[in-house]
């Protein structure tokens, strides 16, 4: 079950940044008051969350029109919103820096005035001359010169951005990250949705072709039960039977989206073995050649094979000349071959030979869907006397004992 998405995972972040932006003054206090040895104060603290209070409170403004319009394609309102927050921003920040006390000024003190020394010499200034004292002060000594003024208070610097120029630059930063941030949950959002539109599409074309695969499955095996009837008609009852086992694997393990190995090569020995009782002629040859190990654990899409069985048996056998159908399924090196060579007896027509018959475009198709790329499937003539179909899929394995829900 996914637990998270990717709206969860954008408020996930918006909380990590929030927490290290609302902790950061609290931990540096807390560092600085171990270091130094004094006791933590939380005057700073707190004068630094009041700090940080509009800035978030501005985040917390500016989801409603993200939210409300720019998600909603309302773009030109959405940016004359922003600048308004912006605006109101601004002003919030300037009439609270003007109503904002300033620190007393220090007022002017004149050091206490200098004892001359016992051998009456005067004391020598900064210039190097002796005066005796000050004579608007009425004793000896000097003026001393005024303090400078706490920080944070006269003109600005130069090459410094204004306080308030600066507070609405990083909260532009800010909206823009946060708008970001929106974007990729949105983009997000917008790609899980193509991908399960993408995967109902699939699953709806995969069954529409298994549709199709099933009853041209039967009305060839139909014909042939039909032809056995006048012939041998105990071997044609016999013939019914066992095409009810077939018609068994269609409809119930044809219906999933995987099945064991072992299963779909049952269904292929059932098959081969309704053949060779049609085809019971010594001109005709059928092998089948079929994997011993890990049959159970290899898992594949159902009814993948018939097809291609199915156009050997139908362009391969002719009761006149001498005839073979020569099926060969294994594993190698984590790929399902199928070998399938027939003879050549009975042409198809050129067009449906150019298509390779309705039953091969549809497996193309299929295998198209399933697998993209990473399939191959090669159809060859060898002299005008036998076709060779080599169709190879890689092999899945089933892990967990649920690929037949």
């Amino acid at each position: 079950m996914k637990i998270f998405n990717s709206r969860s995972y954008a408020w996930l972040v918006y909380v990590i940044l929030w927490g290290m932006v609302w902790t950061y003054p609290a931990l540096t206090a807390l560092i600085a008051a171990v270091r130094t040895g004094v006791e933590f104060s939380w005057d700073g603290v707190l004068h630094a969350w009041a700090g940080i209070l509009p800035f978030f409170l501005l985040f917390l403004l500016h989801r409603l029109p993200v939210r409300y319009l720019f998600m909603r394609h309302r773009v030109y309102v959405y940016i004359l919103s922003v600048v308004g927050i912006l605006c109101l921003f601004g002003l919030y920040r300037y009439y609270s820096d003007v109503r904002m006390p300033h620190a007393p000024s220090v007022p002017e003190h004149r050091l206490p005035p200098h004892r001359p020394p016992h051998d009456g010499k005067p004391v020598p200034d900064r210039d190097g001359t002796g005066r005796k004292g000050d004579k608007a002060d009425g004793g000896p000594g000097f003026s001393a010169s005024r303090p400078l003024r706490p920080a944070g208070h006269g003109p600005v610097p130069g090459g410094m951005l204004n306080p308030m120029l600066l507070d609405l630059v990083i909260a532009t930063l800010m909206l823009g990250f946060d708008l970001a941030i929106a974007l990729f949950s949105r983009y997000q959002e917008e790609q899980e949705k193509a991908r399960r539109l993408e995967a109902a599409h699939l699953r709806h074309e995969l069954e529409h072709l298994k549709a199709q695969v099933n009853p041209h499955f039967f009305m060839n095996m139909l014909n042939n039960i039909h032809g056995m009837v006048e012939m041998d008609p105990a071997k044609a009852q016999v013939m019914i039977m066992e095409l009810s086992k077939l018609m068994r694997y269609v409809l119930y393990e044809g219906a999933r989206q995987r099945t064991s190995l072992y299963k779909e090569m049952d269904f292929i020995s059932c098959y081969v073995e309704l053949m060779r009782k049609r085809y019971s002629s010594r001109k005709v040859r059928i092998s089948l050649e079929l994997p011993e190990g890990n049959r159970e654990r290899v898992i594949l899409p159902p009814l993948l094979f018939i097809s291609i069985i199915e156009n050997a048996f139908k362009h391969g056998i002719s009761y006149q000349n001498p005839s073979f159908v020569e099926i060969r399924l294994y594993i190698e090196k984590e790929t399902l071959h199928l070998d399938c060579v027939n003879s050549i007896h009975r042409r198809p027509p050129k067009e449906e030979a150019m298509r390779g018959g309705m039953g091969l475009t549809n497996l193309r198709q299929r295998l198209q869907l399933l697998y993209g790329d990473a399939f191959r499937l090669d159809i060859t003539e060898k002299d005008g006397k036998s076709y060779h179909v080599n169709l190879r899929i890689p092999c899945e394995y089933d892990t967990d004992t649920m690929h037949s829900r």
